[in-house]
C-alpha cells in the first residue's frame, strides 16, 4: 500500500514537471514567433510605404 501511494506520489510529480516544462516550452514559442510576426509586419509596413512612393 505504502508503495502503490508512492507511484502516485511520484506520477503526479513526473505530471506536473511536465506540464511545468510544456508551459514554459510553450511560452518560448509564442515568444519568438510572436517576434518573427512583428519584424514580417515591420518589414511588410516598409515594403508598402516605398511601393506607395
Amino acid at each position: 500500500m505504502i508503495l502503490f501511494t508512492f507511484l502516485i506520489a511520484l506520477l503526479l510529480v513526473v505530471a506536473l514537471v511536465i506540464i511545468a516544462f510544456g508551459f514554459a516550452v510553450g511560452a518560448g514559442f509564442i515568444v519568438m514567433f510572436g517576434d518573427v510576426i512583428m519584424c514580417a509586419l515591420i518589414i511588410a509596413l516598409i515594403i508598402r510605404h516605398f511601393m506607395k512612393k
